[in-house]
Formats: C-alpha cells, structure tokens, sequence
C-alpha cells in the first residue's frame, strides 16, 4: 500500500511555488497533477469531525497513481493543513493561495472531501409552481431566483438561491474555513491555455474540480453556485442533495478512479455518475451532478472527453 507523509504545511510553503513550476513546465502539453485535500478534524470549527475523508480522498490518490499511471501527485494536504484560503485565488484576495494548493498549473484534478454547508434556502411557504416563489429572505442569505422544490423527502415549497460552501478547519484559515464558491474569491482552471478568466491571472489549470462533500449544490442552482468559480475548470463534479445529507464513506474516491483504470477513454463524468450507482444504497448520497465548465465554448467536447484528452484552448469569457 502507498504510505503518504504529512508534512507541516509551513515547512513546505516556500518549496511549493519551486516545484510546481517545474512541474507545470513539464506538464505544460498535458496537465497530469493530481491534488487531493481532506479533512477528518473538525475540532477547531465547523465540526461534527469526520471518519472517512483521508481514506477517501487517498484512496482516489492511490488509484490513480498505480505504477506506469500517467498521474502523478501535485499537493496532498489533511486536517489542520487544509485551509480555507488554499482554494482562492490571490488575483481574487491577496490572502489566497490556490496556485500552490487547490488549483496549481499543470494539475488535471482537485479533489476535495470534507464537509459542507447545507443551508437549505427554502422556506415554509408551500407552492406549485415556480412563478409563486418571489420573496426570498434576503436575511438568511436568500436571494432570486427562486423555485418550487419537492422532493420524495419534501412537500413542495419555495425555495431560493443560496451561496454554496464547503468546510474546512485549518491552522492557517482565515475566513473562520468557510469557503465559498458561489460569490467568494475562487476561481479555478485560469491558466495559459485558458488565459485570465473572471478577473483572475494565469496561474491555475485544473481541469476538473471535486467537491465530495455535503450539498455541492441544491436543484435547481448549479449555475448560479458554480459560475463564480469556473474561471477555465472544464468540469465540477459534486453531489446534489434531494433530501437528508451527503454520506461521509472511505471508498467514493477510490471507486471513481477504478473507472479510469478500467477504460482511461470513458467519459469523465460518466465515471462520476457511475461511481455513485456503484455503490451501496447507504454510500451512493443523493444525487452526482458533473457540470461543465460556465463560459465554456467547448462544452459538449468537455463532456464527451475521456481521461487522457488534451486540454483544449478554451477562449476568454
């Protein structure tokens, strides 16, 4: 079995830019880097604490990164050495740091597992159709548009856009490890090929983002929760909650890199959408949603794409 050493993050925070500069030089045709961050500890903030992040999360790595693999690993960080400001780009806040840690160059996908925020947006106001739910709570965070949301775990009721967030509980975080995606300072995937989306540099370059955590997004907002961040990301795959919560399980991650091993030409978010009916009724967790990447003139491309092609030239928004 593969064995990963924690290292405090402060020892490697000066060596990092180094390295992935290499990095990123060599992978510049292709990007290959995989990042994985996950937390288990939520005793600083934002708890209940978690089980089943770091095997999860490593359990992605080590399926990737088999011998004669074409991935190889960029950043791994866990616990207290996840941070909030690890996923914001620095040309968004001068705090963040994602260009040496969720989103450096030359990295193919980032993936994240941990908690999330699950405020709801919805209210106790009961509806049929959608044209009745035009007052959110602008106190709570609501905000339009709106919908009329049921479920076979809910009576119908309006329901309005809410930022979407997840969670981490770092030593270094300095947004009390709430990091928002909807509105916050993320912007993932600008890079050379993509060139400066939404305000940010060229520094990035993952091309696909996971969020394995607890209401990645809420029906019918995947949009308006994951605009904000694609900045050249050709894809966000995160799990949709129709009702309950998002099951915190060992084996999500390594039971979506099984599919790249098993056909390295099959579609990204296929591997995604069947990870999920792979597994137990208990584990699976409401519903995976792959979304392209907003902006993207290449979307269709972007979907049908197996795990080996090439990033395309995406043009600016």
């Amino acid at each position: 079995m593969r064995r990963f050493v924690a290292i405090p993050k402060a020892v490697l925070r000066h060596l990092l830019p180094i390295v992935l500069a290499v990095v990123a030089t060599a992978a510049h045709a292709q990007s290959t880097g995989l990042v994985v961050e996950s937390v288990n500890d939520y005793t600083l903030r934002n708890g209940p604490s978690l089980s089943n992040s770091i095997a999860n999360g490593d359990g992605f790595l080590q399926g990737m990164t088999f011998p004669g693999s074409r991935f190889h690993l960029n950043v791994r960080w866990v616990d207290k050495n996840v941070w909030d400001t690890d996923f914001l780009d620095p040309s968004a806040n001068s705090q963040g740091g994602d260009q040496t840690n969720f989103d450096p160059p030359g990295t193919a996908i980032s993936y994240f597992t941990g908690h999330g925020f699950c405020n709801s947006g919805c209210s106790t106001m009961s509806c049929t159709s959608t044209r009745a739910c035009t007052t959110p709570n602008a106190n709570a965070g609501e905000r339009m548009p709106g919908t009329c949301r049921f479920s076979p775990f809910d009576q119908p009721r309006c329901c309005y856009m809410v930022d979407r967030s997840a969670a981490t509980a770092g030593n270094g975080d300095k947004f009390n490890g709430v990091v928002n995606y909807s509105s916050g300072a993320t912007r993932w995937g600008e890079s050379r090929s993509s060139g400066g989306w939404a305000g940010a540099g060229t520094d990035g370059g993952t091309n696909l983002a996971v969020l394995d955590i607890s209401c990645g997004i809420l029906p019918t907002f995947w949009f308006q929760a994951l605009q904000n961040a694609s900045a050249g990301v050709q894809m966000v795959a995160t799990i949709m909650v129709a009702g309950g919560d998002t099951a915190n399980v060992a084996d999500r991650g390594s039971t979506f890199a099984s599919f790249y091993r098993a056909n390295e030409n099959s579609r990204v978010s296929d591997s995604w959408l069947n990870t999920m009916n792979s597994l137990p009724a208990n584990e699976g967790g409401d519903v995976p949603v792959a979304v392209a990447s907003m902006g993207s003139t290449a979307v269709d491309a972007t979907l049908l794409s197996g795990w080996t092609v090439p990033r395309p030239a995406l043009p600016p928004r």
